[in-house]
């Protein structure tokens, strides 16, 4: 055997000293073609060395033959775990796939996907409806990928038994959401930098509503481009849609939290709500720092509730919460402005926010003669201290960039 896999690397050495920029494109392309169906069967061989090398690991003392093997040859320790899973599975039950893997015929992946499929219905089916899903399995894999194998291997049972398979769907249903649940996580880290980094683990259905909705706030956008040209990349433009979908969140809906209403708190100073270079405490519980700018559009979307302090810290003044405008206000803003009433936008009004044209800060009311409708792009600019805006008596917003 030593001197079989010596020959096989000389043969790799010999291959390797060939330079595949000169070789013809045919060439070339069968040789890809052999490369990939010889990693198959080398890998095939590692497989059959690895479910029958315990006694490898009981000479040095290792819990299993992937252990010694990930310490000895410094490999990840998860793949080659899961390489000694297969291993064993292929060389106690799955036969057909270790010989397709063996002639090179399907690649480690796939052998992967289809005896994960088998093992997930051993319980199901008979030992001949096996032996026709393993036979079924190895066939699609000249036309399907490991990902195409692994959802076909979700629906295994039904083509071979598909009289059970109402019955079978129901229970798989059942348990993938209990499972769902169960794995469901989400954390959120300050990174210290002014952002956040979410993680977030969510059942498919949650997930595929979230997308949903953020793909609904980031649709005006996905053919703009920020003020430089730059293409703005769809990641950046999730990101900006989970802020407009929170601030379109109408917090009378939400439920009691500790008692109160879910509410919004923000601290600010006296000069701070006069400056615009100046920043805002948002929450109460680490009081983390907005800018004035931030505080004042939220202030138009959304229920928050002013804290102003004096030169001490002493409250001055607690203002009432500045609602959202109603759905008849929204209604008739929307017929009378039509668009995003920045010049030259022409951004439809359900992807509009009302805008307050007297800041709240300056006591700005939450009436239809005090709203219009801006654009998410156009209603942080309009917040943004770095810029002027003028309104028209065609009713247009015009913005400049202040010098």
């Amino acid at each position: 055997m030593t001197d079989s896999l010596a020959a096989v690397r000389s043969a790799i050495e010999e291959l390797a000293g060939f330079d595949p920029l000169y070789v013809p494109m045919p060439q070339k392309r069968e040789l890809m073609r052999g490369l990939v169906a010889a990693e198959a069967q080398l890998a095939a061989v590692r497989l059959g060395v690895l479910a029958v090398a315990g006694d490898v690991a009981d000479d040095a003392g290792a819990k299993s033959a992937a252990s010694w093997l990930s310490h000895d040859q410094n490999l990840d320790k998860r793949a080659v775990h899961a390489d000694q899973s297969l291993a064993a599975v292929l060389a106690q039950r799955w036969f057909l796939v270790a010989a397709a893997l063996g002639a090179g015929e399907v690649n480690l992946e796939q052998a992967r996907a289809i005896a994960h499929a088998l093992d997930e219905v051993r319980d199901e089916l008979s030992g001949a409806q096996l032996v026709e899903a393993e036979r079924t399995l190895l066939a699609e894999a000249k036309r399907l990928d490991p990902t195409g194998l692994r959802r076909l291997g979700r629906h295994l049972a039904d083509v071979v038994d598909p009289d059970s398979a109402e019955e079978r769907e129901a229970k798989r249903l059942a348990e993938e959401d209990k499972l769902a649940a169960e794995k469901a996580k989400l954390s959120l880290r300050p990174q210290g930098d002014g952002t956040t980094r979410i993680s977030a683990r969510l059942p498919d259905a949650v997930a595929k509503r979230l997308k949903r909705y953020l793909e609904a706030f980031a649709q005006p956008r996905k053919q703009a481009a920020e003020a430089d040209g730059r293409r703005v990349p769809y990641n950046t433009l999730l990101a900006r849609a989970m802020g407009d979908l929170l601030e379109r969140v109408d917090p009378h809906r939400l439920p009691d939290h500790g008692g109160d209403a879910t509410t919004v708190i923000v601290t600010i100073t006296l000069d701070q709500l006069r400056t615009e270079l100046s920043s805002a405490g948002l929450g109460y519980d680490d009081d983390t720092p907005i800018t004035a700018a931030t505080a004042r559009r939220l202030a138009c979307n959304g229920t928050i509730y002013p804290m102003v302090l004096g030169g001490a810290g002493q409250v001055l003044d607690a203002g009432r919460g500045s609602r959202f405008h109603n759905p008849i206000q929204r209604k008739v803003i929307r017929l009378r402005d039509k668009r995003c009433r920045a010049a030259g936008c022409d951004v439809a009004a359900e992807w509009c926010d009302v805008h307050h044209l007297e800041a709240w800060s300056k006591g700005g009311k939450t009436t239809v003669k005090d709203g219009v409708l801006l654009c998410c792009h156009h209603h942080h600019r309009v917040h943004d201290p770095a810029y002027h805006h003028e309104r028209h008596p065609d009713g247009s917003i015009r913005f400049t960039r202040r010098t």
